[in-house]
């Protein structure tokens, strides 16, 4: 459902058959407000809601950083480490980095998909790596491991077994990816939040709740980076 507005920002009504109350979120990466509507929940009743609520809505505006695309000249990070996407024509295509920068050859067109394939290919090789550490540590293997373009959550593992990734934890310090490897391979044993898992969590990876606090303070950044 779409055509509303919350003052200057599209609300967008999210009818879901499981809900059991309205819930409000700001989606950042679009500028957005997002409402999840209870079934059969009267619409005029959600916008009441939401009106609400405008000024947290602007409050969260307020508090996000932009959004950064990945065209030359721009900064992002790299493994934790900044780096400046550089366009080198005459490089025939080619990615690599330097100590300061990430260099792209080939033509203008098509530069940001060749350095979100390149980033893509680097998290999943370092993902692959942090699954095969664990894997004896754990005596479990996940039947699957995916890299996706997911702008809300970090990782997510399946009740069959299939680990999946967003590509973006390539950005984050190698302790951070490692941690969410080290996540959602204890949910290949422990399909839950509880003392055990976290248990699994600080066997895989000491020292977790360090680079836990990091990627819910730094985190929200980089989602919105791509």
């Amino acid at each position: 459902m779409s055509g509303y507005y919350l003052g200057r920002f599209p609300l967008i009504l999210r009818p879901h058959p499981r809900a059991r109350h309205l819930k409000l979120r700001f989606d950042a990466r679009n500028r957005t407000a997002l409402l999840t509507v209870p079934p059969g929940f009267p619409t005029r009743k959600a916008l009441q809601f939401a009106e609400k609520h405008h000024d947290w809505i602007r409050d969260q505006d307020d508090k996000s950083p932009e959004r950064l695309l990945l065209v030359p000249g721009q900064e992002i990070p790299y493994r934790g480490q900044p780096v400046t996407l550089t366009h080198l024509p005459d490089n025939r295509g080619s990615v690599k980095t330097d100590s300061a920068r990430l260099i792209v050859g080939g033509p203008r067109a098509g530069f940001e998909v060749r350095v979100r394939n390149w980033l893509e290919k680097q998290a999943r090789i370092a993902l692959h790596d942090a699954v095969e550490k664990f894997t004896p540590r754990l005596g479990q293997a996940p039947k699957r491991i995916m890299i996706r373009d997911t702008t809300s959550r970090w990782g997510s593992c399946s009740s069959r077994k299939t680990l999946s990734f967003s590509w973006r934890l390539i950005l984050t310090p190698a302790d951070v990816l490692q941690y969410v490897a080290a996540h959602e391979m204890a949910h290949l044993v422990e399909m839950n939040h509880g003392p055990e898992f976290w248990r699994l969590v600080g066997q895989l990876h000491p020292g977790w709740q360090d680079h836990r606090r990091w990627l819910k303070s730094q985190g929200n950044g980089l989602l919105l980076i791509g």
